[in-house]
């Protein structure tokens, strides 16, 4: 009996150690199945905090530690969980009142976050004294179950969603079902990385993979009225971004951008991305490194002999371009480094040597080379002239060559055209005036060559012996100015004089006595009043001083022409800028170009008027309503035939390049002028025009008498030019339009303006007109589907419809309408003009922006509806959707 009383025992100890035994790394302790629940209750309602990692991200760092770090990090962690759940003094599970719940709470999260995190260091000994009845190894478990969970659950959403893509030519119900996925879950970043993770095409690089359109519809959804992200601090954490990273850089860097804009990567104080692309320069992956840092902005952390110079040495100039976006500080120090390269006796292949960079592209590190790239950097990124002296150099003698050949060799510019262009490209630099005598002594000018040197003040020592001599012959009793009383012989100035050189070229037929200079406030309130006029054709030119490259101050108009048949206007703006007010430019557009009763003639007219708008930009809007003006370069193409008078093609932007191939020099003028009109004046009359002052300096006051004149026929030969066209497409019987309407390519930004906008890191400036919803004819009180009248162009027939289904009144273009056909339409019935692009420039041009509505082209066709509904303050009702025939 006793046996059996003790065996008994025994085995009733057994069973109770079994049932109230708990395993921990640290210290075994007893806990209720009570208390287990309700600890199991709490984990459930743990959130983490912003700057904190996730459940799944947890996981992905727990698998990258060692087995026992992860196991004594969770069951740190768990202490302060089961801290939360159970009261100190009891082991029953009680949870007292609410802001002892909600304090402890907020104490659990913070110490299991940093212990977890280990970014600080964790006082295990004082948690277990605050928390003696918890176990840390059961809360990291139970962490651990519950992230499990929410792994499979995204693992089955991945599947699905892969499975319809795979299976489905249409892949709009995928896209519909990840929209819905996006708005159940509790973290949408963490859940897209995820996916990308999960896809089976992240290693192919093309916009039309899976793993692509997810990234892209997760974008659109973000920008949708569908988003529900709430707190996007707590979701989009520095883990879930360099995630999100390392997927656009190690598998699909087609994705790079859209992830930099979804994931917002590119943010002050994202330094924890920096040895991500550390990693990338150990390996000498420059590529990679120029590509992370430009984009993410990190390139004020390396040097530019880190990756620039790298780069430079591998030809890689596109990615050279992209790392220096947007950081000025890099670009200067790029550019003076490329100046120091383009110095005479500096050594290239020291510089190679010295570094260790794999793959230098030796052939194109000559000096020509390096000096092209200098000066585009420099010109593009506007560096001041005196951190580049070597690149200013080379540049003006580039254009000293130039001005020497057109002088010399063509012999097509004037004595006072000449010494104009000479001053602005050698200007104050002592190695181009020595050029510059010298070179003129090689076109045996030696007396050309003295007077410059005698201008100049060049130091004797510094002149070849012929040169001394002939400045000693024209010391005594000469005016030391360079102006060139004879420039060289010419075996055509032998043949022919002046006169009839002149007789070559074509005359103004109007005494030079109705010429009028406007140069005060007076004159030209005058001057406008008398262009004003109804019925009145008026030629229209405008001059400006050439850049020769050696200076970076912006190109302003300096003359503007307008001729009548019986009176020459020349507008001097240089002198009426300082006199005139912008209501007083207004009137340029209003009362000339913007007049409906009167046409205005240009040539190349595009040019002009960007040359107007740069240098007054206020009058960008109104010019966009330019009325009547006809480009005769554009006219010319259809009343001559191109093909049989060899016309030259004068469509090129503004300038034309013209290159010195010794400095790799771009000398730009005025093109279109130069050969287009001259030429179209020989084919109408026989005689070309004299250019030889086109390249004056046209803000130098008094102008010269030769100036006046050349400037005075440029606009005056337009209006015959215009009666010639006239008379030849009566004559022929010509079925065409003598009175096109101008375009506003004008408008738009230049190549130029474009690339330094994008270096500068923000998009150019677009060339459509601010709308101004206030005056639009429609806006007002609301108005019912059938009130509101449209008519759409080719490419918004998908609005169009859509605008029927709705009620609404729209006419639709067909594929074979032009605009005119919209603007047609729109006057005679009243329509507003849906239009998007350069078409609505074209449009807003001809019926004005309260009349047209821009549309953007890059929303889907449910935005644009909406857009276009809720600015006319249309109302849809259900009776209305249908309404009308389709």
């Amino acid at each position: 009996m006793i046996v059996m009383v003790i065996l008994l025992s025994s085995l009733m100890r057994k069973y109770i150690s079994r049932l109230y035994r708990t395993k921990t790394s640290n210290k075994a302790v007893q806990v209720c199945e009570a208390q287990l629940n309700a600890a199991n209750l709490a984990l459930k309602e743990l959130t983490f905090e912003d700057g904190h990692r996730s459940l799944w991200i947890l996981s992905a760092a727990a698998s990258s530690r060692n087995k026992g770090s992860v196991i004594e990090t969770g069951t740190k962690a768990s202490n302060s969980h089961s801290s939360f759940c159970t009261d100190s003094s009891s082991n029953s599970p009680t949870f007292g009142n609410n802001e002892r719940i909600i304090s402890k709470k907020r104490t659990l999260k913070s110490d299991f976050t940093r212990a977890m995190s280990g970014k600080d260091d964790f006082d295990s000994d004082a948690f277990k004294k605050n928390n003696p009845k918890v176990s840390l190894g059961w809360a990291a478990t139970v962490m651990g179950n519950e992230e499990e969970k929410a792994m499979q659950q995204w693992k089955t959403k991945s599947d699905e969603l892969k499975e319809m893509w795979q299976e489905r030519k249409d892949k709009s119900p995928v896209m519909s079902q990840f929209r819905h996925y996006l708005i159940e879950s509790n973290n949408p970043y963490s859940f897209v990385v995820f996916l990308l993770n999960d896809s089976h095409d992240l290693h192919v690089h093309k916009t039309s993979t899976y793993s692509y359109a997810i990234c892209k519809e997760f974008d659109n959804w973000l920008s949708s009225h569908q988003c529900n992200v709430r707190n996007k601090g707590q979701c989009l954490t520095p883990e879930v971004k360099l995630e999100a990273l390392n997927i656009a850089v190690r598998y699909h860097s087609v994705m790079l951008q859209l992830i930099l804009k979804t994931f917002e990567l590119r943010h002050k104080g994202n330094e924890y991305m920096l040895p991500e692309i550390k990693r990338f320069l150990e390996k000498k992956k420059f590529n990679e490194c120029a590509m992370l840092a430009g984009n993410l902005g990190l390139q004020d952390h390396f040097t530019i002999e880190e990756i620039a110079v790298p780069l430079i040495l591998q030809n890689k100039l596109n990615l050279l371009e992209t790392y220096l976006r947007g950081h000025p500080g890099q670009q200067t120090e790029v550019v003076r480094f490329l100046d120091q390269l383009c110095e005479k006796n500096y050594r290239i292949n020291n510089l190679v040597s010295s570094l260790e960079i794999p793959d230098v592209k030796m052939n194109h590190l000559q000096r020509k080379s390096i000096s092209k790239l200098a000066i585009r950097l420099a010109k593009l990124y506007e560096i001041p002239n005196e951190f580049i002296p070597n690149i200013v150099t080379a540049r003006g003698l580039g254009a000293l060559r130039f001005l020497l050949y057109k002088r010399y060799t063509e012999n097509s510019l004037a004595p006072g055209s000449w010494e104009d262009s000479v001053k602005n490209a050698v200007g104050d630099n002592e190695t181009i005036q020595i050029e510059l005598v010298e070179q003129l002594m090689c076109y045996n000018d030696i007396k050309a060559s003295a007077r410059w040197a005698l201008f100049y003040k060049l130091p004797e020592d510094k002149l070849s012996p012929p040169i001394r001599e002939a400045c000693k012959q024209l010391t005594e009793g000469l005016d030391s100015s360079p102006a060139t009383e004879s420039v060289g012989e010419s075996w055509e100035d032998e043949l022919m004089s002046v006169d009839g050189m002149d007789a070559q070229y074509y005359k103004l037929n109007l005494d030079i006595s109705r010429i009028q200079m406007v140069d005060s406030k007076e004159k030209y309130h005058e001057c406008i009043s008398c262009l004003s006029k109804p019925g009145l054709t008026i030629g229209v030119d405008s001059e400006w001083k050439p850049s020769f490259g050696n200076t970076y101050g912006a190109q302003r108009i300096a003359l503007m022409q307008f001729a009548t048949l019986d009176k020459i206007f020349l507008l001097d703006m240089i002198t009426l800028d300082s006199v005139l007010l912008e209501t007083d430019w207004m009137l340029l557009a209003s009362a000339i170009f913007c007049n409906e009763d009167v046409a205005t003639l240009g040539y190349g007219f595009d040019s002009d008027l960007k040359m107007l708008v740069s240098t007054y930009p206020f009058l960008k809007e109104p010019l966009m309503r330019i009325k009547r003006t006809i480009d005769l370069e554009k006219l010319a193409a259809k009343v001559i035939d191109k093909a049989i008078t060899l016309m030259p093609d004068t469509s090129r932007d503004l300038e034309e390049d013209l290159e010195d191939q010794d400095s790799g020099i771009n000398i730009r003028f005025q093109a279109t002028e130069q050969r287009g009109l001259s030429e179209l004046v020989r084919q109408c009359f026989g005689k070309p025009l004299n250019k030889g002052e086109q390249m004056s300096d046209w803000e130098k006051r008094p102008l010269r008498t030769t100036q006046v004149q050349y400037a005075a026929l440029d606009a005056y030969v337009l209006l015959e030019i215009y009666d010639r066209f006239i008379e030849i497409a009566r004559r022929e019987k010509m079925d065409i339009d003598l009175a096109p309407s101008l375009t506003v390519k004008w408008s738009k930004d230049s190549k130029l303006d474009k690339m330094r906008a994008r270096a500068k890191n923000y998009p150019p400036t677009k060339s459509t007109v601010t709308q101004k919803p206030e005056n639009a004819i429609y806006l007002g009180s609301e108005m019912e589907p059938g009130q509101f009248r449209v008519i759409t162009d080719v490419m918004l027939k998908g609005l169009g419809k859509q605008l029927r289904n709705c009620g609404v009144d729209a006419y639709i273009l067909n594929e074979g309408d032009d605009l005119n056909k919209a603007v047609e339409v729109s006057r005679q019935e009243k329509r507003i003009i849906l239009s998007s692009g350069t078409s609505y420039q074209m449009i807003c041009s001809r019926v004005g922006v309260d009349n047209c509505f821009y549309v953007e082209n890059t929303k889907q066709v449910k935005e644009q509806i909406v857009n276009v509904l809720q600015h006319f303050k249309v109302k849809v009702r259900k009776e209305d959707i249908l309404s009308r025939c389709q």
